[in-house]
């Protein structure tokens, strides 16, 4: 799975300043949102393919698995 990208951004903001790893502060929004999870589009941020409605960095392995 590939890492979501709003909670990596919100992530960093968080990390800004308060002492803790953007990484900590990752972890921890992961686990304040699993109730409610980012959508695939906020997950895929800049990657992410309007045309084909997925995350870019994983369009050739959709293509592969669908022949």
């Amino acid at each position: 799975m590939s890492a979501c990208e709003k909670c990596w951004e919100d992530a960093f903001l968080e990390s800004y300043g308060s002492g803790q790893s953007q990484s900590q502060a990752y972890h921890k929004l992961l686990e304040e949102r699993k109730d409610n999870p980012c959508s695939p589009k906020e997950q895929a941020g800049q990657w992410w393919d309007e045309e084909n409605q997925c995350d870019s960095r994983t369009l050739d392995q959709r293509q592969k698995q669908s022949k």
